[in-house]
């Protein structure tokens, strides 16, 4: 990781400050890998990990007001984080946006919570609209994030408000036209804001049938999908009209590898770590596959997971 004497003192500044605090933990020069799904990452400057909700939105206005470069990491599902690590701060939420409630047919989430958790209580309670993100990893804040989804559905449509903080701490709702939700993406990473609750408009349904669509959604993924091997979920979006994965096995790309990272020979749109790969080895594999469908279809295919860090493209 390239040094700054500036951005270093600044670092300095910011573990001496946040080290004392209550209810936080600091981690100078802490590796990322262990964070993320991929197991792929180098060192962030300094670690932040608040044990709950108000430690978090009391770091917020003191990073703020340190100036330091700041990103937040949920459960790691859907980033590949750079060799070179991350310069400022990192700090993690996972375990932190915790609580789950149910009103009549709409659900609030904390943003910590998992995806997954979310849609069997959806189940239990007779809610349907969800069952789309059986089996999806990850938080439903960052899911929000990234309007995650499927063939079955996305976030955009279940989404009735997110609750944001900005940089001072100060907690916003904004509606699903606020939030901007698009394909794959949305505004809620906009000017530093930090995804805190989500609100799920969902519809009354026979509990029952809806556990019945939340298993057989969950058995599909499971035959079609590597869940047991290291990645971050899909590596390409959907292009229109057609699917990455089809393209991607039609130029024979299952099983090429570039160090210890591979397309997987179950699905063609997951790149896995099969060992001591490296974010670069992730990304020079996605650029020769990019290249092949380019060659062979003229379609550009666009990544899909989140990339953090210096010197990651």
């Amino acid at each position: 990781m390239a040094r700054h004497p500036t951005m270093d003192a600044v670092i300095a500044e910011a573990t001496d400050l946040l080290g004392a605090t209550e209810g936080l933990s600091v981690v100078p020069h802490a590796p990322l890998a262990e964070y993320t799904s991929f197991g792929i990452g180098g060192p962030a400057d300094l670690l932040v990990i608040p044990h709950d909700l108000s430690a978090l939105l009391g770091v917020l206005p003191r990073l703020s007001a340190l100036a330091v470069p700041v990103a937040y990491l949920g459960k790691g599902t859907n980033v590949l984080v750079s060799d070179a690590g991350v310069r400022g701060v990192v700090v993690k939420l996972s375990g932190v946006l915790l609580g789950l409630q149910t009103s009549g047919s709409e659900i609030t989430a904390a943003a910590g919570e998992s995806l997954g958790a979310i849609s069997h209580l959806a189940a239990d309670a007779g809610l349907s609209g969800l069952e789309f993100s059986a089996g999806i990893p990850g938080t439903v804040g960052g899911a929000a994030i990234m309007n995650a989804g499927t063939q079955g559905g996305e976030m955009a449509q279940v989404v009735s408000w997110v609750e944001v903080a900005d940089p001072n701490g100060e907690v916003v709702r904004l509606s699903p036209e606020q939030a901007g939700f698009d394909y794959r993406r949305s505004r809620l990473r906009e000017a530093g804001r930090l995804v805190c609750r989500v609100g799920l408009r969902l519809a009354p349904a026979d509990p029952r049938e809806v556990h019945r669509r939340v298993c057989e959604i969950l058995q599909r993924r499971v035959g079609k999908q590597p869940l047991a091997a290291r990645s971050a979920g899909c590596i390409f979006k959907r292009p229109a009209g057609d699917y990455a994965g089809r393209l991607v096995e039609a130029v024979n790309g299952k099983g090429l590898r570039v160090g210890g990272a591979m397309v997987s020979p179950k699905h063609a749109n997951f790149i896995v770590n099969i060992g001591q790969a490296r974010a670069q080895d992730v990304l020079e594999l996605a650029r020769l596959v990019q290249s092949r469908v380019r060659e062979e279809f003229g379609v550009d295919l666009e990544t899909e997971i989140c990339l953090l860090g210096e010197e990651v493209c």
